[in-house]
């Protein structure tokens, strides 16, 4: 019986256990039942709880919950119907609190944070280059930031899972939905959707599609030189810099250079860095081209006003350029081969942690020239003006080494250098010039925490230049040099999505050699000479805080103190009314002759009208301690730079911009309207008739007074599609008054060009071609010539000359043509043919007016550099 007994207990036991493997799947059902269960709201806006009670009751859902951590608020959904997982995710976001099934009741607790950090980098998938200015969108709060300089992000929310949006123009979106429930890393490589050989794309300072609204920065843009321009340009060379004098508010210098005004501003008032370093001669071939070679840049952005707190040292724009890294994932090779000029790069890893970039670039326009004018006298008009027998010629060399020692510390080495030698048989006679740059970069980013980042850099920049006149009587050669040396600490805090600081300091060290001479054959009239050199310490300290108050309202504030103190050893002047020396001091080995401080607040705000539009304004005061010597009034090589002194005090600015901003059909179209003002203190200019060539007491022919600049900005762009462009107008007017020039009038300086009209365009015919095209009209500007003769005495005549820049030259205008066509694709090798005309229906425009013959029988010329020029260029890529 027992047996019996024991036997029917172990059936028993043994068929409930096949039941309840049988039901485990409808139990595991049942318990994961509730968060799929389809609910329909009876109300949109209660509280948590509220919510809770409601689908107790309707659906006998159990929640288990402590009232204390519910947050008091009522909380508004846009929908009636959901499933109730999704429902809860929607609640509870950005509350921290979070939500679990367990046995079919829904447990609600606190996440362990209140806050997390999400940070990481955001580079290319097939370069690994960092990528500048990268929308970071979180969908479900609405909020985001943007990657800085070096690729990084941070933005700290509530513990939740959310979908987040990785956005940048040219490469593909990137989505990715993270559970967030700690600081976490997260690094993400963004695949291109362009090649390398695409157009160049102007757009705001981030990459969204409407992040020119979202940004609380103006007056800015960013050109991306992973498309490379297919615009045509001179000479068929992409420049970054004569691309750029197609923005508004940016005039270039003259015809056929590189230097451009900004807002009203001098050429010297234009901070141009290369990975940090100053440049500050930016011409090949006297102006042809830049000195940047587009295949070695990743990234420029231009500021023209609202300047960020972090720049300091000149008055009216910053255009900071960034070189490529060097691809990190594979060997590649690119460049091209010119009528002008040909380069080759190549970049690639060295092991798994290290990644190089090699570029140069040799120009031979000269050579060019030389041959057109011996053989193409008649076929191309004008070019038997340019001369036979020029030697015109450049090469500059760009390297980069990337070193990732970790996670947390990256360092880099950045190099630049360049060389000229120039002459031109029909402008310069027995002239000839030289100048070359050379900029090295130490840089090492190294990441706190999840929100603070840091950048060390160390800096050199060295210019030299000079020229050689070779005649019987003036055979001597002039030769000058500038040099800095920099150290810069800069930090990025992200203390959240709404408060984001920057903050550091910089030491530069300046040496000028103004200018020696000497004597290159014992016939020469010329004595040995030299100015002596002079050195100078400069510093800066910055804060600004960017605070959004609001999803509609953001501002950002801050102040950058500067101090500049010149070093000795040297001897200071103090000069009488009529420019005698009346008294000098003398100073030993570093010390200081005179001090300088500056104080410079900036503001900017942005108020968006809708998802599509805002306005913004902004201030900003900046100063210079640097000036520029020079008589030719478009840039030359030969203009020597100086630092303030005891007699010639810094110059300062103010400027105010109010802004509106307009995206229209999802991105596909832009439009910016901005209208500036701008005043100008201690702005310097050269009385009548100054010596500066070689002048020891250069301040007696100087002088000092105010100006001011003002004026309306327009851009219309085309960001997509096939057919692609942008149209710029720039309305302004720039006005000087300085005692002891012009008799004392109000005057206008060369740069003062009332109307700026300039139209790029493109178009795609299919895969392989494209025809592209430039239009660009200037309002003239003013030059100073001599109007007559009058009776010096004793039978001599002498010239009287027009007001300061009162002559207005022909108003400039010029259109260019460019065709493209790419080769069939293939696995590695991409090649593609440029051909184009510059200057398509011949345009004589004079740059300026002289006198040649002999007075009084001389006659007026005009000078011009070029009139039609075709161009072919093979442009490569493996």
């Amino acid at each position: 019986m027992n047996t019996h007994f024991c036997d029917y207990f172990f059936y028993r036991k043994l068929v409930l256990l096949l039941v309840l493997l049988l039901l485990s799947p409808l139990l595991v059902a049942q318990k994961t039942q509730a968060l799929n269960t389809i609910i329909k709201l009876q109300q949109t806006s209660a509280t948590i709880p509220a919510f809770l009670k409601e689908l107790n009751h309707n659906y006998e859902i159990r929640f288990a919950y402590d009232e204390s951590i519910m947050p008091a608020q009522k909380f508004k959904v846009y929908k009636t119907q959901w499933r109730l997982d999704n429902f809860l995710q929607k609640l509870l976001q950005s509350t921290g609190l979070k939500f679990k099934e367990v046995n079919g009741q829904v447990i609600i607790k606190k996440y362990k944070q209140s806050k997390v950090t999400i940070n990481g980098t955001v580079t290319g998938k097939t370069d690994g280059e960092q990528l500048i200015g990268v929308t970071v969108y979180v969908q479900e709060l609405g909020i985001g930031t943007a990657s800085n300089a070096y690729g990084f992000y941070s933005i700290t929310i509530p513990p939740g899972t959310y979908t987040f949006l990785f956005s940048y123009i040219g490469y593909q979106r990137f989505v990715k939905k993270l559970i967030i429930e700690e600081n976490q890393v997260f690094n993400v490589a963004l695949h291109s959707m362009i090649n390398n050989l695409e157009e160049v794309v102007v757009k705001a300072t981030q990459a969204k599609e409407i992040e020119s609204i979202e940004a609380v920065q103006m007056s800015a843009h960013s050109l991306e030189i992973n498309q490379i321009s297919a615009a045509p340009m001179l000479a068929g060379e992409a420049d970054v810099l004569k691309t750029i004098q197609f923005l508004p508010g940016v005039q270039n210098g003259s015809e056929g250079t590189a230097n451009f005004s900004v807002r009203g501003g001098g050429y010297d008032q234009n901070l141009v860095l290369l990975d940090g370093a100053p440049v500050y001669n930016l011409s090949h071939s006297l102006g042809f081209f830049s000195v940047f070679n587009i295949d070695a840049i990743k990234d420029v952005q231009i500021y023209k006003g609202g300047i960020p707190a972090k720049y300091g040292g000149r008055l009216s724009s910053v255009v900071d350029i960034r070189m490529k890294e060097g691809n990190n994932q594979r060997l590649t090779l690119n460049g091209g081969v010119g009528l002008a000029g040909s380069r080759l790069t190549v970049e690639g890893p060295l092991g798994k942690h290290v990644s190089y970039l090699i570029s140069g670039r040799y120009g031979y326009l000269g050579h060019t020239g030389n041959f057109f004018a011996k053989n193409l006298n008649g076929i191309v008009p004008g070019v038997d003006k340019f001369g036979e027998n020029n030697e015109i010629t450049f090469y500059d060399l760009n390297a980069k080494i990337n070193v990732r020692l970790n996670k947390n510390n990256k360092i880099y080495f950045s190099a630049f250098a360049g060389n000229d030698h120039f002459y031109n048989e029909a402008a310069f006679e027995n002239n000839t010039l030289d100048w070359s740059n050379q900029t090295g970069t130490f840089r090492w980013n190294h990441i706190y925490n999840s929100q603070l980042f840091s950048n060390l850099t160390l800096i050199y920049s060295n210019f030299d230049y000079g020229y050689t006149i070779q005649n019987e009587l003036q055979n001597f050669k002039w030769l000058a040099n500038q040099q800095q040396q920099a150290i810069k600490l800069d930090f990025d805090y992200f203390a959240s999505p709404q408060h984001t600081f920057n903050f550091g300091l910089a030491l530069t060290h300046h040496q000028f050699a103004p200018g020696s001479i000497q004597a290159l054959s014992n016939s020469s009239t010329v004595r040995p000479f030299a100015l002596d050199t002079q050195r100078a310490l400069e510093t800066g300290v910055y804060l600004s805080h960017e605070y959004k108050l609001s999803n509609k309202f953001t501002i950002n504030y801050g102040v950058r103190f500067s101090t500049f103190h010149s070093l000795g050893a040297g001897t200071q002047y103090t000069y009488a009314i009529d420019g005698q020396p009346q008294q000098e001091k003398t100073f030993g080995n570093n010390e200081i002759m005179n001090s300088y401080v500056g104080l410079a607040p900036r503001a900017s705000a942005r108020l968006l009208l809708n998802s599509s539009s805002a306005i913004k304004a902004s201030y900003n005061r900046t100063y210079q301690y640097l000036h520029l010597v020079n008589n030719a009034n478009i840039g030359l090589p030969t203009d020597v730079w100086l630092p303030v002194d005891n007699n010639i005090k810094p110059r300062f600015a103010d400027q105010v911009a109010l802004g509106y901003f307009k995206e229209l059909r999802k991105g596909m179209y832009g439009l910016s309207l901005e209208v500036y003002h701008k005043w100008i203190s201690n702005v310097i200019d050269y009385k009548d008739n100054a010596n500066i060539f070689l002048n020891e007491h250069i301040a007696t022919q100087i002088r000092t007074g105010q100006g001011r600049a003002y004026g309306l900005e327009l851009l219309f762009e085309k960001k997509k599609g096939k057919f692609r462009g942008w149209l710029s107008y720039t309305l302004s007017k720039v006005e000087r008054t300085i005692r002891g020039v012009n008799n004392h009038q109000t005057y206008s300086p060369r740069y003062d060009r009332r109307h700026n009209l300039s139209v790029v365009l493109s178009h795609d015919l299919g895969k392989r071609w494209q025809i592209s095209a430039n239009y660009s009209y200037i309002t003239g500007a003013g030059i100073t010539i001599p109007q007559g003769l009058y009776d010096g005495g004793y039978g001599v005549l002498l010239q009287y000359f027009s007001p300061r820049n009162g002559f207005k030259l022909p108003d400039f205008h010029q259109l260019d043509f460019g065709v493209k066509l790419k080769s069939k694709e293939q696995k590695r090798w991409q090649g593609v043919w440029y051909f184009g005309v510059t200057n398509a229906y011949n345009r004589k425009n004079p740059i300026t007016y002289y006198l040649t013959g002999i007075v009084p029988d001389e006659q007026v010329s005009q000078l011009f550099l070029f009139g039609l020029m075709p161009s072919i260029n093979y442009n490569f890529k493996f």
